[in-house]
């Protein structure tokens, strides 16, 4: 329930009623956010005169209890979490005081996390700076967490599967940058060179007491394959332990929807069309159903045509039939631009299906 009020009127407290997007699609803020002033900033900006505001008798008894009521980005508590893989890199050993650092992260996260009801998550959201070690450490993290916490694992492992995940690439400050960053492809030493970043990682956490013996293993084994063709040991299946199979998945994921140097990002659904294809030889089975019920192959704010030759914005998944998202109709089937939008479950409305997808679009609709 919640009724429409000027942007004007907005305050501090009131909470959303409905997803905003930016010009781009992008969800800017979701339903159920407890409006900051910040937030309020960012909505006056859009080309939008009112939003639909959450009754105030939602507000009052419900807000302490709603678990929808996040920010589901978790800005604050990744800035921290930047800042803190910034400072681990830039130290050739992990001390105590790093490692509670460390801890204490990835509790934040977790516990914010788990309050999330609808574990969803956007990695675009999470793309927030300059520094793709540090932006992919953090973003592995998250996404294992949520993977973990779909899966159902008890919060004493997640800590360790998050410490695992935060710290997996940590042995790449033992790699010259030269190599980390070469804008081609690397030489057969290259390779060889920075394949050891998995040993390194090992022996820099493997004697810290804060860190289990499991976490310093994800950090080993992060690319080892179920078929025993990664490396550095050529484990198979159980062999790897199940945390390094959770970060291998959100590993290879983030890095193939990331912009690097040497190559750009491909569409979350190629992404995910690639996991598929290697599971039962890189990746298990299990986790990769997990990741596209976190993830979803359409997630939301993706632009895609539909066989009636409208366009849409995907403004919800479903977790169950994930081909099968909520499509908010934006252009009709001439390309007009709707006064009043239109949603379709395409889960309820069989005849109509995805076409094809926009990697992006400009704010006159323009699709790049």
């Amino acid at each position: 329930m919640g009724k429409k009020t000027s942007i004007n009127d907005l305050k501090e407290g009131m909470i959303l009623g409905e997803n905003l997007y930016d010009s781009f699609g992008n969800i800017l803020l979701s339903d159920g956010i407890v409006l900051k002033k910040s937030y309020i900033v960012k909505i006056k900006g859009l080309d939008i005169s009112k939003v639909k505001i959450k009754n105030s008798s939602f507000k009052k008894y419900r807000c302490k209890e709603d678990k929808a009521i996040k920010d589901p980005y978790l800005l604050e508590t990744r800035l921290e979490a930047e800042k803190f893989v910034k400072e681990a890199m830039g130290n050739i050993y992990l001390n105590d005081v790093l490692a509670k650092k460390a801890l204490k992260v990835v509790n934040k996260l977790i516990e914010e996390l788990i309050e999330n009801e609808e574990i969803v998550i956007s990695l675009d959201k999470l793309r927030k700076i300059d520094d793709y070690t540090l932006e992919h450490s953090v973003n592995v993290c998250i996404l294992s967490l949520v993977i973990g916490i779909t899966m159902g694992i008890e919060y004493k492992e997640l800590v360790d599967l998050g410490l695992g995940a935060i710290l997996h690439d940590i042995g790449k400050m033992m790699v010259p940058k030269s190599i980390l960053n070469k804008p081609g492809p690397l030489t057969i030493n290259e390779y060889k060179i920075i394949k050891n970043h998995t040993t390194y990682g090992y022996d820099i956490l493997k004697n810290n007491k804060i860190i289990s013996e499991k976490a310093a293993q994800v950090a080993l084994n992060h690319h080892e394959r179920l078929d025993g063709n990664g490396y550095p040991l050529g484990k198979k299946e159980k062999q790897i332990n199940l945390y390094a199979r959770i970060v291998a998945i959100s590993d290879v994921y983030d890095a193939l929807t990331s912009d690097r140097v040497y190559k750009k990002k491909i569409e979350v659904y190629k992404a995910l069309e690639y996991i598929c294809k290697m599971v039962g030889t890189q990746f298990d089975n299990e986790i990769v159903k997990k990741l596209i019920r976190c993830i979803g192959i359409y997630p939301m704010g993706s632009i895609v045509k539909l066989n009636t030759n409208e366009i849409g914005l995907v403004v919800d998944i479903n977790k169950i039939r994930p081909t099968k998202p909520i499509i908010r109709i934006i252009l009709d089937e001439k390309g007009n631009r709707l006064q009043n939008y239109i949603e379709v479950d395409t889960n309820r409305n069989l005849d109509i299906r995805i076409a094809d997808v926009f990697p992006k679009f400009d704010g006159n609709l323009k699709f790049l």
